[in-house]
């Protein structure tokens, strides 16, 4: 399998991303959410940042505020369903022996960012995509960026990518919440152990 960067404008209607979003504003919501970040942590780039040779994970956590993902997993709404499944075929385009291991709804409040990093899922089993749709635009910065890509937030743009193979991170969020819907995907064989 090659390293793997795919993008698709539009993969989903723009007023289909709403739903996802209004999951946050359910005060009964059924769905576990988490929390996972470290507001002392500065945006400032530093010697500690390798160029090239780099530790994994170095920044794989969710920085300058609380994340709350929504774990979708289980859902049995027929929205929520019908776009993990769209998505999963779409994953399988590229490697038919893969399993959804995690999706769920995140909330980026302004200020969150992450650091470069790979994902050498040493926290997790070991991914072989990561996939993640914009769920909304309307806030600077929040670009997911990889060493010489920049790919943008549009509501309904799907990103695809080997995220233990590349670099990646996203830049600080301003203005308004940023919202996407991620995926990780595994083999069968790492997960049913």
């Amino acid at each position: 399998m090659t390293k793997l960067i795919y993008v698709q404008d539009d993969f989903l209607d723009s007023k289909l991303c709403k739903p996802f979003i209004d999951l946050y504003n359910k005060s009964d919501s059924f769905l576990e959410t988490v929390t996972h970040s470290n507001p002392n942590d500065s945006l400032t780039i530093n010697p500690e940042i390798p160029k090239f040779k780099f530790d994994s994970n170095y920044g794989a956590k969710y920085l300058g505020g609380d994340v709350d993902p929504v774990d979708l997993t289980y859902s049995k709404d027929e929205l929520f369903s019908n776009v993990i499944m769209d998505v999963t075929r779409r994953c399988k385009t590229f490697d038919d022996n893969i399993k959804l291991q995690y999706v769920g709804v995140v909330k980026w409040p302004i200020g969150t960012f992450m650091k470069p990093h790979i994902d050498d899922n040493n926290v997790h089993e070991p991914d072989v995509f990561a996939a993640m749709l914009y769920l909304n635009d309307n806030f600077t910065g929040g670009s997911t960026l990889f060493e010489d890509i920049e790919i943008k937030p549009k509501p309904g743009k799907l990103i695809i990518f080997s995220n233990h193979e590349h670099l990646h991170y996203v830049s600080e969020v301003g203005g308004a919440e940023r919202f996407v819907l991620s995926f990780w995907y595994s083999r069968p064989n790492s997960i049913d152990k």
